[in-house]
């Protein structure tokens, strides 16, 4: 899985949070959670939140498996591909705003047996140069 620390914390209904250690840059970095869930043949739309008081200002998210394009139905983010399983979103205008989101497309079926679909999303707010810990959402299988 891309090399992937186990961070595949599945909550019911696709909600993943994460719990990992607190990043280098701040003892009291926020906490970031969201959700996947199928929204089309091929699509899985993604939103998450690392709190009111924080504007996300880019994300990468990774796959386990290829992702043939990644866009923001908000046009908050312009998304580019960063390798074949992952892409680079960056804020396009100033102040997105305390919420990221995405459409990703990838093949059917989205839930392979014992292969479901793992969105890796690393979050960076506030223009900071150093982004948060990254935090897994978990395909709607």
């Amino acid at each position: 899985m891309l090399g992937m620390p186990a961070l595949q914390l599945a909550v019911p209904g696709s909600l993943a949070e994460s719990q990992a250690a607190t990043p280098a840059r701040s003892a009291g970095a926020p906490r970031c959670q969201g959700r996947a869930r199928h929204s089309g043949p091929g699509h899985v739309s993604f939103s998450f939140s690392c709190g009111e008081q924080e504007d996300v200002t880019g994300f990468v998210v990774q796959a386990n498996r290829a992702l043939h394009a990644v866009e923001d139905p908000s046009f908050a983010f312009g998304c580019e591909r960063s390798t074949s399983r992952s892409f680079d979103c960056a804020d396009i205008h100033s102040g997105a705003g305390p919420e990221g989101s995405g459409v990703a497309t990838v093949s059917e079926p989205l839930c392979r047996r014992g292969a479901h679909l793992l969105l890796r999303v690393t979050p960076t707010l506030n223009f900071e140069p150093q982004p948060l810990a990254p935090f897994t959402l978990r395909g709607p299988c």
